[in-house]
């Protein structure tokens, strides 16, 4: 019997519950097939400008480009404003971008002394100004080490709700890990007073493509 077996079977014995009978297996594969939607609230039909002001309300920040050539001037501009080097470290998904010697890039999981890193969304939730990130996708190192997050986002991607992010993840194969990013990181643990950077970055800003 393997691990997992037998981890099973202590859930199962603890529940008071034996092997699944043929009908049950069958209406749970039908529930996980065809999953019920729950109430939702209403969203605003232009799911980009819900997003972004979703986004600022929760303290990260924005801009656009019209297509994604521009991003690495994009990204140098903000470098420059935020007075950061002229270095990042991204995901592999946007090594293909036209990368200018104006700017050096990584493509590897973070280190300790990264200053910015930049990653492509797999979704954008307008509900919440959410972004959603696959460690399949990209190192997840990338998302919390170093203390400025870039994040890809296009406008396609943008999803009304949560839950429209797990249709969306069901029609492919489920990663080992799904980050989901609302804001810089924050803490109010002590004395109760906001602190940014607690246990991630302590800036997230989204390019908004499209």
């Amino acid at each position: 019997m393997s691990s997992r077996e037998q981890i099973l079977g202590k859930i199962r014995k603890s529940l008071g519950r034996g092997v699944l009978s043929a009908e049950q297996i069958s209406v749970l594969e039908a529930r996980l097939a065809t999953p019920p939607l729950h109430e939702q609230p209403q969203v605003n039909t232009d799911l980009a400008l819900q997003f972004t002001q979703k986004l600022q309300k929760v303290g990260a920040s924005f801009s656009d480009v019209e297509n994604e050539s521009l991003i690495p001037f994009a990204l140098i501009a903000l470098l420059k404003e935020w007075e950061l080097p002229l270095q990042v470290v991204i995901d592999a998904h946007l090594q293909a971008l036209p990368w200018t010697d104006d700017i050096q890039c990584a493509v590897r999981v973070a280190q300790d002394d990264d200053k910015v890193s930049v990653t492509e969304a797999f979704a954008a939730v307008a509900e919440t100004g959410t972004v959603a990130l696959l460690s399949s996708h990209s190192p997840t190192t990338l998302n919390f080490l170093p203390e400025t997050h870039i994040v890809i986002v296009h406008r396609a991607q943008i999803t009304a709700n949560l839950e429209s992010v797990w249709e969306k993840l069901r029609q492919q194969n489920m990663p080992r890990t799904v980050n989901l990013i609302t804001g810089p990181s924050r803490t109010a643990d002590v004395e109760q007073t906001i602190q940014l950077g607690a246990h991630g970055p302590r800036r997230l800003h989204v390019i908004l493509v499209g």
